[in-house]
């Protein structure tokens, strides 16, 4: 399983599995590598904003590695996209606040 690393000079990082990076990535239109500048940002924000809102509102997905049980119910532990996305979603609006870009390798 590859995980993607978005970074910020100053702002944090963020690492996603590759997948659910992948993912995001399509849905926001940017490369599988590259970087996100600052005047992209309120853009970008407000797209993935509403992959968010959409997410919530859609059934729920359950990937392979979310079959995972808990202990006390043994129900499947689901994660939404949305879930996933949160965390970028807070990076980008830091880096926005802070002027900085967000790069990432393939």
């Amino acid at each position: 399983m590859s995980l993607i690393t978005f970074r910020s000079p100053t702002q944090g990082t963020v690492i996603m599995f590759g997948d659910d990076a992948k993912q995001l990535l399509t849905a926001l239109n940017l490369p599988a590598s590259g970087e996100m500048m600052t005047a992209q940002l309120p853009t970008m924000i407000t797209r993935l904003q509403q992959i968010i809102e959409i997410d919530k509102h859609a059934n729920p997905v359950i990937w392979p590695e979310d079959l995972n049980t808990e202990e006390d119910t043994g129900a499947p532990v689901l994660i939404r996209l949305s879930q996933r996305a949160a965390p970028m979603l807070q990076l980008m609006q830091r880096c926005l606040s802070a002027t900085e870009t967000i790069t990432w390798p393939a």
